[in-house]
């Protein structure tokens, strides 16, 4: 066959980036093996700048990766098949950010680049002493970093994927067809963004969070120097600043994705417990705990093996989040998982690399006993044969972990004095326990889906099944007021010992007032209608969000008095306080905000409502014809009318209430949008208007898109492309079709052995807004391995369907749909919620990080002062 010379290509540009990541690759390797020998070698020798030099280099290699993989994206190079999938010529270019690390290659890009950026500032500031060690472990990272960005061929097996592979190149799209003409580029166009990225919280947080990831290495690499130099205190006080950093950057990030969550995407609310939100929870978690026992060791020398523990666990946890998230075993169970690129495999290896090297060092010179390891898998044995016990499965995780602690506690030097109940060291370490407990509980419910693969189902029967919302807030509650009341009291008590009546006299006007308020507005809710006639379940959550609300008001108010009583009002020195008091808000406002949300978009009809489907609930759905007027909650709300911005098509509707004088006034405008990308399908982006008290939150579950400009009765739109599952919907202006299922003449093992003619039938439901339902039956036609697809058309609703497609890998099909023009009149469905004072959980977000950004700076002062007067 005739090799086609392509016009147009810029072969060079992915020539140089794939250049840039070998040598970014063989550059990390060096770096660590010489940042090795230069650790075993003494403070100044030829190793060092050896390895100085080699990881400059890599450096500088991982920065060419990404600013050639930019030049790419900003010049449209379409043909690479990362420019073509993330990114096209319609796109705001202010959006090009979003598609650098929309992308898996992007992702990890962007990870190693943050790495690049405080291991060059960690080499310039830290010990000379303990330069090496660090170093050595922190360029093994990126050597895998590296290697995720590879795409090449090692024994047969493909070493990561690489953001530089032609798109003729790629196997997924090699066989399309415009790709076989010779000039294939002049006409082309990219798939563009997904939609929801498409907001300008996705130019900020990724990378603030992937900062966050970044800065958990730091801790992890002085934690395994210690190990490593059996020196288990002076490594804490280089972590300290960088644990606190940590501790504020991937807080701030994780919260840059609630604020994202609550603007653009369309659950409700600002959390969702999804599971890879929970993978970047955890390690703030544990790393939170981690900065507090490094305190306790640095004003009382205790606490070792768990400052040890919780800064390598934090980034173990963000080597398995990267896992759960990449390795496309969450891809049923999260909204925004990415998909497996093939590197499973490789995720796994780069996991258990690193827990390998933890307990190579913790181990080292004291081995753990025969005797634990056979408790251990003994118990897992036991739980398997017992079967569909989840407690018993916990139990055996809680206990192994246990067992491993247990082994190696006691290797640790220990404070001769035992510590006392009334001493912040004791209570410092209860929060820290208490926050990894919390961690491993999230992590257990977050890893359902890895523990049915590895027990075939043994777990739960469904693949999706797992622990609900409502389960999870449960579940989190009691630790919630646990650690309120450690950070309202543990400040009080004094190091080593604490005079009894002195703390309790103290503590004593910020309880009462607690009491008094938390009281006061929860003790009325208990004798409402809903709750007398509740069930105890209900009656439970009650009690417990009443405990929760009095602790966050007790820490609040403890925390508000340190500062200004004890601390005297000095800010500089109150970066613990203001934290606190920021952490307290933003659960006190949590806990309001969802406890007393409110739906105001009940439909008035029913039926109509009803009609649409079984995704629309009447409970939660309002059905607005233009110039409809209909009550919402406290207001009357009007559809206008839609105009659309390019790919945005904004759904405009007015909001009115009574004034003084009882007259129907406008309140205000919400305008929620649904962004209709041809090539990546709809997303519906929320409109919420903010009141010092409440927010109204709105967003559209169905909008008819087009324009209903009058036409001949037989003209039919631009045909849209829909890629699908058997149960997605398919919205129509005029009805909602669902797939109902899919039905074939022949099995695959027929169709191999005959060469017959094979035929795949979609079974289409097609139900209007009066509630008649419809049946489509396209067909997609295989004969001599040619696709001849067959045009059905609903008369009764003016709608045709073309079954095109067939994608066996991912179990979906892709069905065309076109439609009459004038099909129907412009209506919408809407939800809407009244979230009342989450402004408390903003101002609390606010308030935390600007506490913690004081504490890190007030730690790096504090260690510098120590430095000059050494």
């Amino acid at each position: 066959m005739e090799k086609v010379s392509y016009i147009g290509e810029h072969l060079w540009v992915g020539q140089l980036g794939h250049g840039f990541v070998v040598l970014s690759l063989v550059a990390a390797l060096v770096a660590s093996i010489a940042y090795y020998f230069h650790s075993k070698e003494g403070i100044q020798n030829e190793w060092k700048k050896f390895a100085n030099i080699a990881f400059s280099i890599h450096s500088i290699s991982v920065i060419g990766i990404a600013v050639t993989l930019f030049f790419m994206l900003f010049n449209h190079y379409f043909e690479y098949s990362y420019v073509w999938q993330h990114s096209n010529k319609e796109m705001p270019m202010h959006y090009i950010l979003s598609c650098f690390w929309e992308g898996q290659e992007g992702s990890f890009l962007l990870w190693s680049f943050w790495n690049v950026v405080l291991g060059n500032i960690l080499r310039k500031t830290i010990d000379a002493k303990w330069e090496g060690s660090t170093m050595a472990v922190f360029s093994l990272v990126q050597v895998f970093l590296a290697s995720m960005l590879l795409g090449s061929y090692v024994l047969d097996y493909k070493l990561g994927s690489s953001p530089f592979i032609l798109l003729r190149e790629n196997p997924e799209f090699a066989n399309l067809p415009f790709i076989q003409n010779e000039n294939y580029l002049a006409k082309l166009d990219g798939r563009g963004l997904n939609p929801l990225l498409m907001n300008y919280w996705m130019t900020i947080h990724p990378p603030i969070l992937f900062l966050g990831f970044s800065s958990t290495l730091v801790p992890f690499v002085f934690a395994l120097s210690g190990l490593w130099k059996s020196d288990y205190t002076t490594w804490q006080k280089f972590a300290l600043p960088w644990t606190f950093f940590s501790i504020m950057i991937l807080g701030t990030g994780i919260l840059m994705g609630g604020a994202w969550a609550y603007e653009s995407l369309n659950f409700g609310g600002f959390w969702a417990w999804d599971p890879v939100e929970n993978s970047s929870l955890v390690p703030w978690l544990i790393i939170v705990g981690a900065g507090h026992v490094m305190i306790i060791n640095r004003n009382k020398g205790g606490s070792l093996f768990m400052t040890h523990i919780l800064s390598i666990t934090s980034f173990l946890m963000v080597l398995y989040s990267t896992f759960l998230t990449r390795s496309g075993i969450l891809g049923k169970n999260s909204v925004h998982a990415f998909t497996d690129l093939g590197m499973e495999g490789q995720l796994v290896i780069y996991v258990l690399t690193f827990i390998f090297l933890c307990v190579l060092l913790l181990i080292k010179n004291k081995p753990i006993k025969v005797s634990y390891l056979a408790l251990s898998f003994l118990l897992l044995i036991l739980a398997i044969l017992i079967g569909h016990k989840v407690s018993i499965l916990l139990l055996w995780s809680f206990v192994t972990i246990g067992v491993i602690i247990f082994s190696y506690m006691k290797y640790f030097p220990k404070e001769a004095e035992e510590e006392s109940l009334y001493s912040r060291e004791f209570w410092l370490f209860v929060g820290a326990l208490i926050l990894l407990l919390s961690a491993l509980v999230i992590t257990y419910f977050t890893s359902i889906p890895v523990m049915n693969k590895l027990f075939q189902g043994w777990l739960y029967e469904s693949e999706k099944a797992g622990i609900k919302v409502a389960d999870y807030n449960q579940w989190m509650t009691p630790f919630a007021i646990f650690i309120l009341f450690v950070i309202a009291i543990a400040q009080y008590f004094k190091y080593k010992h604490t005079d009894k009546k002195t703390f309790l006299k103290t503590v004593s006007i910020p309880l009462g007032l607690a009491v008094v308020f938390g009281l006061s507005a929860t003790i009325p809710l208990y004798f409402l209608k809903e709750y007398s006639s509740a069930n105890n379940t209900m009656k439970w959550n009650l009690i417990s969000y009443a405990i929760l609300f009095i602790v966050a008001l007790f820490a609040i108010f403890t925390n508000l008095d340190y500062w200004i009583r004890v601390l005297k009002g000095k800010t500089k020195r109150a970066g613990a306080s203001i934290a606190h008091i920021g952490f307290a808000l933003l659960l006190l406002g949590a806990l309001i905000s969802t406890s007393k949300k409110q739906t105001i978009s009940k439909n008035t009809s029913t039926k109509k409502v009803e009609s649409l489907g079984e995704d629309f609930n009447a409970k939660k759905s309002l059905v607005l014809t233009v110039g409809d007027t209909l009550p919402m909650g406290n207001y009357l709300v009007t559809y206008t009318g839609k105009n659309r911005e390019g790919i945005d098509v904004y759904f405009n509707m007015d909001y009115f209430t009574h004034n003084d004088e009882g007259k129907l006034v406008k309140a205000f405008e919400l305008n929620p949008m649904v962004q209709d990308n041809p090539r990546m399908g709809t997303a519906s982006n929320p409109d919420t208007k903010h009141f010092l008290s409440h927010d109204i939150y709105t967003h559209v579950t169905y909008g008819i898109l087009s324009d209903t400009q009058q036409a001949r009765d037989d003209a039919y739109k631009e045909p849209t492309n829909f890629v699908g599952h058997i149960n997605d919907t398919i919205f129509a202006s005029n009805a909602i079709i669902k797939i109902d299922s899919i039905t074939t003449n022949l099995s695959e093992e027929e169709y191999a052995k005959n060469d017959s003619l094979l035929i795949v039938t979609a079974v289409l439901k097609a139900t209007n807004v009066k509630g008649q339902v419809y049946r489509a039956t396209p067909k997609y036609i295989l004969k001599n391995n040619m696709v001849m697809p067959d045009e059905f058309e609903l008369k009764e609703l003016g709608l045709k369907f073309i079954f095109w497609k067939i994608n066996p890998n991912e179990g979906s099909v892709e069905i065309q749909m076109a439609e009459k023009v004038n099909n129907s009149k412009d209506f919408i469905v809407i939800e809407a919620y009244m979230f009342p004072m989450i402004n408390l959980l903003w101002l609390g977000c606010l308030i935390m990080v600007f506490g913690t950004t004081i504490a890190v700076i007030e730690r790096v002062r504090l260690n510098k002062k120590t430095a000059e007067a050494v």
